[in-house]
């Protein structure tokens, strides 16, 4: 076959549909950890929400000793927020370049484009951008579990401690 169709033939193409591939795994990859960092954001927001309304509560009934508290742990579930907030920007600009390097091997294909390194390049930088996000979500992860222990040691006081010191360690 001769033309502009001779670089359509069917090994040509399944060599381009494989490479292809890479990064819709990674697009499903970074889906499923958008899909769990909105899981996380969501009981952030409501866990917040419900310290607002104690608050509130401690307040009006003259506790103002516990509503500084639970104002100094709503000012750590605003960082938990913000870190689970940045991860899902990047990894949605992740998708976006993972996406954007899928379509860009089949036009360097179709196009004998000179710049094979161009979809690489579009990975690599989907690759940081997952690393980054996953970095934050880190940070928000041990903000949370420090939130965890401080809200233990609040509400059950030393006889928690004293009770299971191989769990506080």
């Amino acid at each position: 076959m001769n033309g502009p169709l001779a670089s359509f033939s069917l090994p040509s193409v399944l060599g381009v549909i494989s490479a292809m591939i890479t990064p819709a795994i990674l697009i499903l990859a970074t889906g499923s950890l958008v899909a769990s960092t909105l899981t996380r954001l969501a009981r952030v927001v409501d866990r917040a929400r419900q310290l607002l309304e104690d608050i509130i509560q401690r307040r009006r009934s003259g506790e103002a000793e516990q509503a500084a508290i639970y104002a100094r742990w709503l000012r750590l579930y605003q960082r938990r927020a913000a870190f689970a907030e940045r991860a899902l920007q990047l990894y949605y600009v992740a998708i976006f370049l993972f996406v954007l390097s899928s379509l860009s091997i089949a036009a360097e294909h179709f196009t004998r484009a000179l710049i094979p390194w161009f979809s690489l390049s579009l990975v690599l930088l989907g690759a940081a951008a997952l690393c980054a996000g996953t970095a934050a979500l880190v940070i928000e992860t041990n903000i949370a579990t420090g939130m965890l222990r401080a809200e233990i040691a609040e509400t059950l006081g030393t006889a928690w401690r004293d009770a299971a010191p191989e769990v506080v360690g």
